[in-house]
């Protein structure tokens, strides 16, 4: 046994405490929840709330520690335990106001503490102990080790003990040990909630099936093919590598063959060396300088474009399917497919449900696909789903009404801001029908091309190395009568030999 503090310690509010945690903040309440003794509160794990009958004064204090459980003296007129688990070695006696009146070391392991108490009723009753004066009661305070065992009353016989013990009888449960048991089970629970969430939100935007795990890491132009045709995307994913590799190169080539760039002299090289598994040569080795061949070059064709989401009528084809074979040559074989085939789909603008179908006629296996949810989740941005129909306007997964759908190119809307003086909208040429609903199953057919002649349908919008090009016809301040097709002019590029993909009559427009 040793004795690590024998003297008085000044007490406040008639209370004083053990701390051994390390951040020693305050604590409010629960120092009794769950006990069956109210002198020594120690529900709250590596502190200890002590009781004394002294209002404000001192006390004499004795404090303990001892190898075994040791006799309980008999002039001691009140007596609890109650377990007692140190956060740290280092432990402090503290005051009223956390002042500390000693320190000393208990093993960080299990203890049983006693707490002994005589004079409690007097010292009631005195109320305060002034400087000077003797203390009325005194205390002693025990620490052994010992298995965690519920708290007890060993003795009582003042009013002010039976007092708190009842008041610590009132209290709700549960004891610290509980209550962090049912943090840890809320936080699981919390943590189990929020995956679901992720879960259903990904149900939702998957159609239903959850995308594989190499789907949620594959990066790129993923979301944007997802939202596009998310049932092709699932079918792409469950090929192998060198499947997916050849539907990147033969995306590649559709791209560059209705963008008229397949012939083209600074790029059918690098066509030719993507086909051969080559690194792709110049300038296709900077994109920063092919992107600038593109713009510059008066041979490569100019022709402009719808995009899918029937937002932008005059966007360059050539630059939206220029990425389709950076994206093949991604050594990732699953991105390679979806980033190539990204650019491929939004080049054919309008056309590009045919194109995708397109893509299920040259490679049957991709064929089978699960059906869509019942409810089909909100259209992520930009592209809406094929099948809203004409009627309303999905907006966020909500049906309007065709009163208060959006205005199309040929219901302004009335509360856009005025038009710059000499500025013509564009007229809205016309579009591809998007081709009827085809049975989504074919069968596990061999990943085989299909012979036959390939449509050339028309499009879009692109990104490369996470950097978005658009380039549009610009806009003129001469009087739109005045205005010959023939003058238009795309964004960065020469205005003579631009063609449209209408009838002629597509009038230029900014878009940013």
């Amino acid at each position: 046994m040793r004795t690590v503090f024998e003297g008085s310690v000044r007490v406040a509010y008639s209370q004083m405490y053990v701390d051994s945690r390390v951040d020693g903040a305050v604590i409010e309440g629960e120092h009794w929840a769950g006990q069956a003794n109210g002198l020594c509160g120690a529900a709250v794990e590596g502190f200890l709330f002590l009781v004394t009958g002294m209002h404000t004064g001192r006390v004499g204090l004795t404090i303990e520690v001892h190898d075994s459980p040791p006799a309980v003296d008999g002039r001691w007129e009140d007596v609890v335990e109650a377990p007692f688990t140190p956060l740290t070695r280092a432990v402090r006696l503290a005051q009223w106001a956390d002042a500390d009146a000693c320190g000393f070391e208990l093993d960080t392991v299990d203890h049983r503490v006693r707490y002994c108490a005589v004079g409690m009723d007097e010292a009631g009753a005195h109320g305060v102990v002034s400087a000077g004066e003797q203390p009325v009661d005194r205390y002693l305070l025990q620490f052994w080790p010992a298995p965690v065992e519920p708290d007890r009353v060993v003795r009582q016989r003042s009013d002010k003990a039976a007092y708190w013990h009842r008041f610590a009888r009132e209290q709700p449960p549960p004891t610290s040990r509980e209550r962090a048991a049912a943090e840890r089970t809320a936080r699981e629970a919390r943590v189990r909630a929020r995956a679901e969430r992720v879960r259903q939100h990904e149900l939702r935007a998957w159609a239903g099936r959850l995308p594989t795990e190499r789907l949620r890491r594959v990066g790129g132009n993923v979301h944007g093919m997802r939202m596009l045709d998310v049932h092709l995307v699932h079918a792409i994913a469950r090929v192998d590598d060198a499947a997916q590799r050849e539907i990147a190169r033969w995306a590649a080539h559709r791209a560059y063959a209705a963008a008229g760039l397949a012939e083209v002299d600074w790029i059918a090289p690098a066509l030719a060396a993507l086909d051969a598994g080559a690194p792709l040569p110049p300038p296709f080795d900077d994109p920063g300088e092919a992107w600038r061949r593109l713009v510059e070059d008066p041979n490569v064709p100019r022709t402009t474009i719808t995009l899918p989401d029937d937002t932008t009528h005059n966007a360059l084809r050539q630059a939206f399917a220029l990425p389709a074979l950076f994206g093949a040559a991604e050594p990732d074989s699953l991105r390679a497919v979806l980033d190539a085939l990204y650019a491929a789909t939004v080049s054919h603008g309008t056309g590009h449900r045919a194109f995708l179908d397109e893509v299920r006629d040259t490679w049957p296996g991709l064929g089978v696909v699960p059906p869509a949810p019942p409810e089909s989740p909100p259209p992520p941005f930009p592209f809406r789903p094929p099948s809203a129909d004409a009627s309303g306007d999905t907006v966020s997964g909500r049906r309007t009404p065709a009163t208060q759908a959006r205005p199309t190119a040929s219901a302004p809307d009335p509360k856009a801001p005025a038009a710059p003086p000499g500025h013509r909208p564009p007229t809205t040429p016309a579009a591809a029908v998007p081709s009827a609903g085809r049975p989504l199953g074919k069968g596990l057919a061999p990943l085989i091309p299909a012979s036959g002649p390939r449509p050339r349908p028309a499009g879009a919008v692109t990104s490369m190395d996470g950097v978005r090009f658009v380039l549009v016809a610009g806009s003129s301040d001469r009087p739109a009568a005045a205005e010959p097709a023939a003058v238009h002019g795309l964004a960065g590029v020469p205005n003579k030999g631009v063609d449209t993909d209408g009838d002629g009559g597509e009038e230029p427009h900014d878009v940013g």
